[in-house]
């Protein structure tokens, strides 16, 4: 057993500007286990994406750390790798920890590929993480915590059992009311609940599991002062996958919000159901300060959807849009090129119909296979050939080749541009 606390270096390569919320709830976990008092200490080294690896690697390095514990998303993945890999190299006594939603889904398979690597979190982080270096630093056997996959010591990698999820949220510590993360003016995020309702084939928001679980409304509700009272903070946001989940839900974050935004506070944007939105929502949604909305169709190809597991209403998207407007709320489209079932035709479709609502703004986007996702699991099922290194983009379907997509890209990037210069 150690006598000195382990050096702990939370690294996340996040988009310009922002933190990692990721990082911080384990953080702020590990913090107050009492397992761990007195037998760790914690930085986090938050760094923006696309920072040359080398560099993150020496700012690592400085702090001579232990254990380094990265966070790690599609688009920061050959990035994280690489700096991990330089770390590992210079460094070989690194205890090196991977978590996220990148590699939390194929973890045996990460430690395989990536040798600087030791141990690779599965599902959520917060007590698995706490656990883990708890028996790393009393030098327990790895193979006795439940939510990881890990190098042993005869160079195997195996994986141990599932972790349950936590069912009462609140026992994780916030990571603004511990200080452990400041909020930023347009780059702050609060989180009031965990799961989604739905399970799109493209995306691993739900992580198997239509299960939704909350935090309470005290807890949320001291976050969003702490953060909308913060000096300098004007715009902040909500990861919440759907924000309108329900209309007693929004009703309250309305209510809870308002008070802040006759003040000038403002929510950037959120996620929303879109089709069920109507004039009170929208109301509600603007005295919460909402300035903008993000949401789909993604694609209104029947095929598309039906692939993607996705309801489509015409007539209620419209509405639902048009609801916005009126209230002075502005509405992201989001669309996906390269969906099963799509043609070039279709998803040329998807952007007319969307330039006709004058929205605001639209987002086109290139599909990402994300491990974990239906897409991921049954891509030959789906007719998908994609890049099985991240960020993992589509090469072709079977209803659009490799060339077929790119001329879409190009074509629907375009347009995007030029409604973007028109608005």
């Amino acid at each position: 057993m150690r006598l000195a606390p382990l050096k702990v270096v939370f690294l996340a390569l996040n988009s310009p500007g922002y933190r990692s919320l990721g990082c911080a709830y384990v953080r702020a976990y590990a913090q107050q286990s009492g397992r761990l008092r007195g037998k760790a200490a914690f930085t986090t080294l938050d760094l923006d994406v696309g920072t040359d690896p080398w560099w993150v690697a020496y700012r690592v390095l400085q702090l001579e750390p232990d254990v380094v514990a990265a966070s790690v998303m599609c688009w920061s993945a050959r990035d994280t790798y690489e700096a991990l890999r330089i770390v590992k190299a210079a460094a070989p006594d690194t205890f090196v920890v991977a978590g996220g939603p990148e590699v939390s889904p194929i973890a045996e398979a990460v430690l395989v590929r990536h040798p600087e690597i030791d141990v690779v979190v599965t599902g959520e982080g917060e007590v698995t993480f706490a656990e883990m270096l708890s028996a790393y630093a009393e030098g327990r056997p790895l193979g006795r915590v439940d939510g990881i996959a890990f190098r042993a010591d005869d160079g195997a990698v195996r994986a141990t059992a599932p972790r349950q999820l936590v069912s009462a949220l609140d026992e994780l510590p916030s990571p603004y009311l511990t200080g452990v993360l400041q909020p930023i003016d347009g780059a702050t995020y609060i989180e009031t609940y965990r799961g989604c309702p739905h399970q799109c084939g493209y995306c691993f928001e739900s992580k198997g599991s239509t299960r939704v679980r909350s935090f309470s409304k005290q807890r949320v509700e001291a976050e969003i002062a702490f953060v909308a009272s913060a000096p300098n903070v004007r715009t902040f946001s909500f990861i919440d996958p759907v924000f309108n989940l329900t209309r007693e839900r929004l009703e309250w974050l309305s209510s809870v919000l308002r008070p802040y935004a006759d003040k000038g506070a403002r929510v950037h944007t959120v996620e929303v159901d879109i089709e069920r939105i109507d004039d009170e929502d929208a109301d509600l949604l603007a005295r919460a300060g909402v300035a903008s909305v993000e949401t789909g169709p993604q694609t209104i190809g029947s095929r598309a959807l039906e692939a993607c597991r996705r309801r489509f209403d015409r007539e209620r998207f419209v509405a639902g849009v048009e609801a916005c407007k009126r209230h002075g709320i502005r509405v992201e489209c989001d669309l996906i090129v390269g969906l099963p079932g799509d043609t070039v035709d279709d998803a040329l479709e998807s952007m007319r119909f969307c330039l006709s609502l004058d929205p605001g703004k639209i987002q086109v986007s290139t599909l990402r296979v994300l491990p974990g996702t239906d897409f991921w699991v049954r891509a030959g099922e789906h007719g998908l050939v994609f890049d099985p290194e991240p960020p993992h983009e589509i090469i072709q379907t079977r209803e659009a080749s490799f060339v077929d997509l790119r001329r879409a890209e190009a074509r629907l990037t375009w347009l995007q541009r030029q409604y973007e210069a028109k608005v």
